[in-house]
């Protein structure tokens, strides 16, 4: 346990760094987009090749692809109905929200520092799912809804939908280890070597880009969001713990998959529809810190 203790604390401790150098001048907020560049196109899709490589892809885990794709269906339904009352805007604004897992640039590293490469690759493949709605079918959907005024053609959400590396890499590695075909050592050695980064680069990049800026009018708001995203995430961990047929490790892995923070393309897709940015942002903030609390504790508890 003091073992778990130490690399969690270790984790948030570098997320305070990155924070603290961002408000000391050491770092601009410029280097925010430069850094989550290098994590999710570098440092990320290293993690991925390095991970599959390792482990035999058991096809029982690629239930976990429409695992990830059916979690965003049933968050943005339900933002479409608690946004109901609030008009077409409204309802966007929830349907992106409530949606959407950070898993790259945080249940990764988490899971990457904390347990095997099974449990590694059960979170990739959830991801392959998370990471179609995420990265444009949440957007495509919410702003049909909210009614922004935009086009969507299938040939333009597939152009957005396959632009996303981690994604590209995903599916690239799904098909190689369906196939149980293995690439080549110096490959699977160069990525290991460079995915070795990944946890403290992501943890690190979530620091700088931190922000924490609340009106008064907007914490009623905001809380009433989290407690609907984290009552949420609550049962699914249950049912991922107490129904997946897998073992304890795997199990584990997505109840920190069920608790990770709003995805970090949500600031991006509210403004799109032209919803509050800025509100956004907030909570999007405020649910890393949520999430990294309740997932130490989950990684000491169990």
């Amino acid at each position: 346990m003091a073992e778990v203790l130490a690399k969690a604390i270790s984790m948030v401790a570098i997320i305070f760094v990155g924070y603290f150098l961002k408000r000391t001048g050491f770092l601009t907020r410029e280097a925010f987009p430069l850094l989550s560049r290098i994590s999710l196109n570098v440092t990320l899709p290293c993690v991925i090749i390095a991970k599959f490589s390792e482990f035999t892809l058991d096809y029982a885990f690629l239930v976990f692809v429409p695992i990830g794709i059916a979690l965003n269906l049933f968050c943005s339904f339900l933002g479409y109905i608690v946004g109901s009352k609030g008009g077409p805007s409204s309802r966007g604004y929830y349907m992106i929200n409530l949606s959407g897992f950070n898993i790259g640039s945080f249940a990764l590293p988490f899971t990457q520092a904390f347990l095997g490469p099974e449990s590694v690759v059960a979170v990739c493949l959830f991801d392959t799912g998370n990471s179609i709605m995420c990265t444009g079918g949440t957007y495509a959907m919410a702003s049909m809804v909210a009614d922004a005024g935009e086009r969507h053609t299938v040939k333009e959400f597939l152009k957005k939908l396959f632009s996303s590396i981690p994604l590209d890499v995903y599916l690239f590695m799904l098909i190689i280890s369906v196939l149980q075909l293995r690439l080549p050592l110096l490959v699977t050695t160069f990525a290991q070597t460079v995915g070795n980064a990944n946890a403290f680069l992501a943890m690190f990049v979530i620091g700088v880009g931190f922000e924490w800026r609340m009106k008064k009018e907007e914490q009623l708001h905001t809380i009433f969001s989290l407690i609907l995203r984290y009552g949420i995430a609550a049962a699914i961990a249950a049912l991922f713990w107490f129904l997946l047929p897998f073992s304890a490790e795997v199990r584990k892995a997505m109840m920190i998959v069920a608790f990770a923070p709003l995805s970090a393309l949500c600031p991006v897709f509210t403004l799109r529809i032209g919803g509050d940015e800025s509100l956004s942002s907030t909570l999007n903030s405020m649910s890393i810190v949520i999430s990294t609390v309740i997932i130490t504790i989950l990684l000491v508890a169990l």
